[in-house]
């Protein structure tokens, strides 16, 4: 027997397949091709060593994993060291390293540096000055070794979160004490009082964020933990003024956002567990967010928290994470509840028993869900989607939102949906009138849609409880009326905030519709010449009232887009998926493969007999008409089959590939009620400067720059005052306007929810040039 020579030496590590292998010693390294030495260079050598992790990666096909094993570096150096072998080649190596300095820490250097960063300069001011990398400084000042003057001079001193580490400690052995504290305590209270009360300019807020012992502008660790034990959540407290707030502005929403029943109906939603962020918060936080067009949770990762703080009167706005869980707690109770509480408020407040239904789809994006087809027209697609039935008063105020999670079409939706909704408001009852009798009565509430909802048979059967109808006239090709029957009158046209008129002609006819029933036929005559009819099942509404709810149902469709815009309606706020009930009523899908079999065939016949007409050769056109004749045959026998098959079955009874998926509807509902407050807030504030206005401009741009503009806030606990003063308007023009509107909002005494602090707000006087004063005292 002969022994066969080893491929590598021993005690050698493979690099990889390669046949390369590396011999690691105290003092060397030693590369092997197999069992033949290629090459070494000493172990304190890394340049040498990334020269050799390039070029076994580069030019040997040396794969990242194997290099690090082999080598037991890390991913990035790997990667470094390969791309600095293909952009320079060995000469990238063999350049002098750029110094940076002194990076190791001493008692001297951390002197110098804590009395820069206390007189106010930034930490890359202080790297500058005392030519130490900013990493070095943002590392020391994460330990405590510098901004914090009882850990300096300190190898490893004691940092500012192991400071507060002992305070926690000693706090759950003493709860007593530590209650106590919390009466006093700030916002600020790691840092200390005098931070707190000094910090009113936005460099010293960040400033003092960023030392954060619990986290960037997580500054009250008294309050934190004694919410972590149950204490309850901390309520807003305002101690500390904060000059240039960013989206102060968006605390003039306030007044508008309670009237709107934010916190009238809380009762009806779940209770969040113990917490530093209580229930009235959260509301707070994303309302204010949507008015200041932060699309998302996840906008708020390049939003400073401490500003958002300082709105809210805490230490720091809640962070992404804890927001999303508050939102799925939330959302997982009885949304349609807290809905019909204040869809009950806002019905109070309606100016006419006039409604706008319509539908509106979200669109699906994901790749997992099987969600069913809609056709959206903004896109002239058909994509996965999410149906909705929106339910607005005249002028486009929301007042319900019916989500579904299969699209049941606007018919069916009317009586399935709509009209058991507004039963269990209360507007419409047993006791409603009949509008189908020989005397009829007065309806209890008007439904004006699109011609989507068009079905005499719906019409009838909603008269019969009291629900009065109004839509276009669908596929009408009557007769013109004359010309004289029409007179001209004027109409009321609902907006958002105010109320416009239009002039124009107007006649009406009794009509009788295929089911027999008898209605009100109101056209409009337009300066072309064409008539425009309406369909009204209402017999007392008078013709101009009627037909200025018609074309103010065009404010439903402007909602929409507004909402879409700003709010970011169309948004999906989760993408999981839950499967449909398997007794849900579904399309069949093999009827609707007949049926599409079915179309292609007869686009097929009709372009055949398209080609006969144009035909010129008796051979050809015979020819033609065998072919048109076996397509009638085949189309007959898809028709037979599609009769055979209903249109509708029972999910449970299809296969897997023809199961549909749901979207859950709590979160979506939630957040869309948050949008229709903000929404009704927002359209509640635009009266005071749609009426002082002198030119017909954008009153909503002029709210988006307020809710957008920095502010101070500055509270007086001595008068119970919380002052906003707005900065930052664009002009005077825009200061008079918004000026109308505080007034308004003052008048309201409004109080900060959890603070006995009442609002008010201002926008600051601008000082008198010394010129100007001057001018007046020579006229005087």
């Amino acid at each position: 027997m002969y022994d066969t020579l080893p491929f590598s030496p021993p005690d050698t590590v493979p690099i990889g397949n390669s046949g390369f292998h590396i011999h690691i010693t105290d003092h060397r390294y030693y590369y092997f091709l197999n069992i033949v030495p290629t090459d070494s260079h000493a172990s304190d050598n890394r340049r040498a060593m990334l020269l050799r992790i390039g070029r076994f990666g580069v030019e040997n096909g040396i794969s990242q994993r194997e290099l690090m094993d082999a080598f037991g570096v890390c991913r990035r150096t790997v990667a470094r060291a390969k791309r600095c072998f293909r952009e320079g080649g060995e000469a990238e190596f063999e350049k002098p390293r750029r110094g940076r300095g002194p990076s190791k820490f001493s008692p001297d250097l951390a002197e110098k540096a804590t009395a820069l960063l206390e007189a106010g300069e930034s930490g890359a001011g202080v790297a500058r000055r005392l030519g130490i990398s900013v990493s070095s400084i943002n590392k020391w000042r994460r330990e405590g070794r510098i901004g914090n003057r009882a850990g300096v001079g300190k190898p490893g001193g004691v940092s500012v979160a192991r400071s507060d580490a002992v305070e926690t400690k000693a706090a759950s052995a003493a709860p007593e004490s530590v209650e106590a504290s919390a009466v006093t305590a700030s916002p600020a209270g790691a840092v200390g009082k005098n931070a707190a009360l000094q910090g009113t300019d936005r460099s010293a807020r960040d400033r003092r964020d960023r030392q954060g012992p619990m986290g960037r502008a997580a500054c009250d660790v008294v309050g934190r933990v004694l919410a972590s034990r149950g204490a309850g959540p901390v309520a807003p407290q305002f101690l500390a003024p904060a000059k240039g707030v960013r989206c102060g502005g968006v605390l003039t929403a306030l007044p508008a956002v309670l009237k709107e029943g934010l916190l009238a109906a809380t009762d009806t939603l779940p209770q969040l567990r113990n917490g530093y962020y209580g229930l009235p918060t959260i509301l707070l936080f994303l309302t204010f967010m949507t008015l200041a067009r932060v699309r998302n949770p996840e906008g708020l990762h390049v939003h400073a928290p401490g500003e958002w703080g300082a709105i809210l009167g805490l230490d720091r706005g809640p962070a992404v994470k804890t927001l999303r869980q508050k939102i799925r707690c939330l959302a997982s109770g009885d949304m349609e509840k807290w809905q019909s509480a204040l869809a009950g408020l806002w019905w109070k407040e309606a100016p006419d028993l006039t409604l706008a239904v319509d539908g509106h789809v979200k669109v699906y994006s994901g790749r997992k869900g099987r969600l069913p087809k809609g056709f959206v027209s903004r896109q002239k697609l058909c994509l996965p989607t999410s149906a909705s039935y929106w339910l607005n008063v005249l002028g486009g105020k929301p007042l319900l939102c019916l989500h579904k999670e299969l699209d049941p079409r606007m018919v069916a939706a009317l009586e399935a949906d709509v009209a058991p909704a507004l039963q269990e408001l209360g507007i419409v009852d047993d006791r409603a009138e009949d509008l189908t009798g020989e005397e009829p009565g007065h309806p209890a509430l008007t439904l004006v849609f699109d011609r989507e909802g068009w079905s005499p048979a719906l019409f009838l059967r909603l008269a019969r409880r009291g629900i009065a109808c109004m839509t276009w006239h669908k596929n009408f090709r009557g007769e013109d009326w004359p010309t004289e029957d029409f007179a001209e009158m004027t109409v009321p046209l609902h907006g958002p905030a105010t109320e416009g008129k239009a002039t124009v002609r107007l006649a009406e006819k009794p009509v009788t519709l295929s089911n027999g029933f008898r209605v009100r036929q109101i056209r409009r005559l337009l300066d072309n010449g064409r008539q425009v009819p309406m369909i009204l099942t209402d017999p007392h509404k008078p013709i101009h009232l009627a037909a200025g709810a018609m074309f103010s149902r065009w404010s439903q469709e402007n909602f929409f887009k507004y909402m879409r815009d700003e709010f970011n309606l169309d948004a999906l706020p989760t993408h999981e998926l839950e499967r449909l009930p398997p007794d849900t009523k579904v399309p069949n899908p093999q009827w609707r493969r007949w049926h599409r079999k079915v179309r292609r065939i007869e686009c097929q016949l009709m372009r055949l007999r398209n080609r006969i007409a144009d035909a010129k050769r008796k051979r050809t056109k015979a020819k033609l008409e065998s072919e048109v004749k076996e397509l009638q045959d085949t189309l007959e026998c898809a028709r037979e089959i599609r009769r055979s098959l209903p249109t509708h079955c029972l999910l449970g009874d299809l296969g897997e590939a023809d199961q549909l998926d749901a979207l859950p509807s709590g979160q979506r509902l939630f957040l869309d009620l948050i949008r229709m407050i903000a929404y009704r807030a927002e359209t509640t504030m635009m009266l005071p400067i749609v009426n002082g206005q002198d030119t017909n401009t954008h009153p909503r741009r002029l709210l988006q720059a307020l809710m957008t503009a920095d502010a101070d806030i500055l509270p007086d606990h001595a008068n119970g005052i919380l002052r906003v003063q707005i900065l930052g308007l664009g002009n005077d023009a825009c200061d008079r306007q918004i000026q109308r509107l505080l007034d308004e909002l003052n008048a309201t005494t409004t109080t900060f929810p959890g603070t006995t602090l009442q609002m008010v707000y201002e926008i600051p006087k601008s000082p008198e040039s010394p010129q100007s004063v001057q001018t007046q005292t020579v006229r005087g």
